[in-house]
């Protein structure tokens, strides 16, 4: 029996399964695979105020921006793992940048900035193997306090955590796919993100990551509407990319609904409803679903 199992292997649940496992606790991540998973697509932006987030949410998302460089360091340290990250700042405008990057010059950027989302995943799930965690490529069909089924077996855990993102609807929960599409382009990139009309332009690598779409339901892939969408807003926002050839498209579903962070029932807690900040609310989310289960694990010992 595992103390834990973390259902859901994005950044949200491989996180939060780091963390318990730094705890002492038995840890199963089961990472189902699937296509669309949001963090593979997510932009990595780290902006609490450019979202339009209040309340809660913002002082998680600026707990997350002030933990994420220490953060970084000790999952390079804990994995052997680099993770770009940049404070660079972030940009807000009300009108397009005519000419180009240099538009932004005069003008102080919020605090914010932004990392790569694929290599903070990879990090955080060798460093949770690394300190013996156990990951199982299987998806759960079904949970009940103290077992989560799979298509092959039933897993014993005193505690589960709900992290499968979109697919977290599946469960009884309101939440549902917002699938987002984006391009990297290949173009010089700005020093930081930039939003600027219903997108954003940041920097990946020495590429452009441009996005993103806003689609309702399970539709795979970059769609022609998406594409033209994308296109569009490349050519009236962003003329001087105009032209630049398009490296790779990317999607994903977002899990749109209440943010979801808590116990539903004993036994079972869930984390999700992030939308298109789970990058951002990774690292609070992940203290406090922590803090939930050591209390019932400290209770029970």
């Amino acid at each position: 029996m595992s103390e834990v199992v973390v259902v859901g292997g994005g950044i949200i649940g491989s996180l939060i399964a780091y963390r318990l496992r730094q705890e002492g606790l038995e840890v199963t991540l089961l990472e189902a695979g699937k296509a669309g998973q949001a963090t593979r697509a997510s932009a990595g932006m780290l902006a609490p105020h450019a979202e339009g987030l209040g309340g809660e949410e913002l002082e998680w998302a600026q707990e997350g921006l002030e933990r994420y460089p220490e953060l970084v360091r000790e999952l390079e340290a804990a994995s052997g793992l680099e993770i770009p990250l940049s404070p660079s700042g972030v940009w807000s405008l009300e009108r397009p940048p005519r000419q180009g990057w240099q538009d932004l010059r005069d003008l102080e950027p919020r605090p914010g900035g932004y990392l790569d989302p694929v290599r903070l995943l990879a990090a955080v799930q060798k460093a949770f193997v690394n300190l013996g965690g156990t990951v199982r490529a299987e998806e759960a069909r079904h949970l009940e306090p103290g077992w989560v089924h799979t298509a092959t077996r039933r897993l014993a855990a005193r505690q589960i955590v709900l992290a499968s993102g979109a697919w977290s609807g599946r469960f009884g929960l309101e939440v549902r796919p917002l699938k987002g599409e984006a391009l990297l382009l290949a173009a010089p990139p700005p020093p930081g993100p930039m939003f600027v009309g219903a997108g954003y332009a940041l920097p990946r690598g020495a590429q452009v990551y441009l996005g993103a779409t806003q689609r309702e339901g399970w539709q795979p892939g970059v769609e022609a509407e998406g594409l033209h969408w994308l296109q569009h807003y490349r050519d009236t926002h962003f003329p001087h990319l105009r032209g630049a050839a398009i490296l790779e498209s990317r999607w994903g579903y977002r899990p749109a609904g209440p943010l979801t962070v808590g116990r539903l029932e004993p036994g079972i807690l869930a984390a999700t409803g992030h939308g298109r900040n789970g990058i951002l609310l990774a690292p609070a989310t992940a203290r406090r679903i922590t803090e939930l289960v050591l209390k019932t694990w400290k209770t029970r010992r």
